[in-house]
C-alpha cells in the first residue's frame, strides 16, 4: 500500500475502537468521525511508510484477537489518572517487556524535548493544551501520560521503526512533534502555526476584556478606550 492508503487503513480500523471505547456512555467527540480522521491523519502523515505498515499490522493482530488498542491506551492512561480504576482493568492489558519499556522511554525522551521547544516558540497555543508532565496533571491527562500510553499499545517492531524514523528526521533537521502540531492546526483551518498562535492571542485577550485589531494582531487595545 502507498503511504496514503496505509493512513486511511489505520484510521478506518481505529475509528470503531475509538467510537465504542465507552460502550453506550460515549462523549461528543466519539460521534465525530470527521474530526477524528483529521487529527489522526495529521499525526500519521508525519510517520514513514515502514512505521505505518508496522502499526497497521498491529491493528490487524489486535482485531483478530478481539482487542481494542484504543481501549488499552485509555486503560494505560488510568495508571496515572485513576490508579484504582487501573487496578480493576489492568488484567486486560498484554504484558510489556523491558525492551518495549526502553523503546517507549527513548521515543518519549525525544518527543518531550521537542514539545518543550515548541512551547517556547508558541506559548499561547500551549495554554489551550494538556499539561506536559504527568506530575502536572489535574482535570486533563498530561501529554506525557497520553503519549506514553499510546506508545505502550504499539508492538516492539513498530516502536523500533518509529524510533528510527524520528531519529532520521532529527538528523535531517526535522522536528517530529512540530510537524504533527503544524498538521493539526492546518486541519483546524489555520494557515500555519503563527496564525494559530495569533488566534490564540485573540482568545486570551478577549477573555481579559481586551480587543485585538484585525489588521494588527499584536496591537492590544482595551475595550473601554475604543
Amino acid at each position: 500500500m502507498t503511504k496514503e492508503e496505509l493512513i486511511k487503513s489505520i484510521v478506518a480500523k481505529e475509528w470503531p475502537m475509538f467510537h465504542n471505547v465507552n460502550g453506550e456512555d460515549r462523549v461528543d467527540c466519539q460521534e465525530d468521525p470527521g474530526t477524528f480522521e483529521n487529527m489522526r491523519t495529521a499525526q500519521f502523515s508525519v510517520w514513514d511508510e515502514a512505521s505505518l505498515a508496522g502499526y497497521d499490522k498491529d491493528l490487524d493482530a489486535a482485531i483478530a484477537e478481539g482487542r481494542s488498542l484504543v481501549k488499552e491506551k485509555y486503560i494505560w492512561m488510568m495508571e496515572h489518572t485513576d490508579p484504582r480504576g487501573f487496578e480493576a482493568f489492568k488484567s486486560l492489558l498484554p504484558a510489556i517487556s523491558d525492551k518495549k519499556k526502553e523503546l517507549v522511554a527513548a521515543i518519549w525522551k525525544i518527543m518531550l524535548a521537542q514539545t518543550e521547544e515548541l512551547r517556547k516558540q508558541y506559548p499561547l497555543l500551549a495554554l489551550g493544551g494538556r499539561p506536559l508532565h504527568a506530575s502536572e496533571e489535574g482535570q486533563w491527562a498530561s501529554i506525557e501520560t497520553y503519549q506514553t500510553s499510546e506508545l505502550n499499545t504499539y508492538s516492539e517492531e513498530t516502536l523500533e521503526k518509529l524510533l528510527a524514523h524520528i531519529k532520521d528526521m532529527q538528523a535531517k533537521g526535522e522536528d517530529f512533534v512540530y510537524k504533527i502540531q503544524e498538521n493539526s492546526v492546518t486541519c483546524l483551518g489555520y494557515k500555519d502555526m503563527r496564525e494559530a498562535e495569533i488566534a490564540m492571542m485573540g482568545q486570551v485577550m478577549g477573555d481579559l476584556g481586551i480587543t485585538v485589531e484585525p489588521d494588527c494582531p499584536t496591537c492590544m487595545i482595551p475595550d473601554d478606550v475604543q
